[in-house]
C-alpha cells in the first residue's frame, strides 16, 4: 500500500488517527512543530496524539521551538509526562512535519499547521499526507519518508538545536 493525499480539513486530527489506528505497531513518533499548544478539549490535536500514544512503548520525540509562552509550556509539559517525549529546542524551527514510524507501515503528514487547536479549527491549512508499507527506494512515497525520516533525524545533530534538560 501507497498513497499520497492533499489534506484541508482535520490535517492533525488525520495524523492522530493514524497514530492511534497503529498503535499496536507503532515504534517512533515523531513532531515537529515550532509551537504546540491545547484547548484542553477531548477534540484537541494534542490531546487526541497524547491519547494515541498513551498506552504504547514507542518513542516519542518532540522538536520544537523554546517556550516563551505558558501555553506552549504546557503542551510540552503534557507531552512529556503523559507520552514520553524526549524533547528538542530548535529556536529556528519553521518547519511542521508529523512523522509515525511503524512495524510495517510509515505515514507522515507535512504541511502547514503548527500541532494547535487553531491550526486545526480556526486556519487555513494544507498538508501531504503519506503512507507506505514498502520501504524500498524504489518506490516514490517510501523515498519521501525515508527523505523524510533522515531529515527530522538530522536536526537532532544542528548546530544550536539542543536535548531539553529533564526538569526532575
Amino acid at each position: 500500500m501507497r498513497r499520497l493525499k492533499l489534506l484541508t480539513n482535520a490535517i492533525l486530527k488525520t495524523f492522530a488517527d493514524m497514530v492511534y489506528n497503529n498503535q499496536r505497531r507503532v515504534h517512533r513518533v515523531w513532531i515537529v512543530s515550532p509551537w504546540i499548544g491545547g484547548d484542553g478539549l477531548r477534540r484537541d490535536p494534542l490531546y487526541l496524539l497524547i491519547e494515541a500514544v498513551r498506552r504504547t512503548s514507542c518513542d516519542v520525540i518532540l522538536i520544537t521551538r523554546p517556550p516563551k509562552d505558558v501555553w506552549h509550556q504546557d503542551a510540552i509539559n503534557l507531552l512529556e509526562k503523559y507520552a514520553g517525549a524526549t524533547v528538542y529546542y530548535c529556536p529556528a524551527l519553521h518547519t511542521k512535519l508529523y512523522l509515525l514510524e511503524c512495524n510495517g507501515f510509515r505515514g507522515a503528514v507535512l504541511g502547514s499547521p503548527n500541532l494547535t487547536s487553531r491550526a486545526e479549527k480556526a486556519n487555513r491549512e494544507i498538508a501531504v499526507e503519506f503512507r507506505t508499507t514498502v520501504t524500498a527506494d524504489d518506490d516514490d512515497v517510501a523515498t519521501v519518508i525515508n527523505e523524510l525520516t533522515e531529515y527530522v533525524s538530522s536536526l537532532r545533530g544542528e548546530d544550536g538545536v539542543y536535548l531539553k534538560q529533564s526538569s526532575n
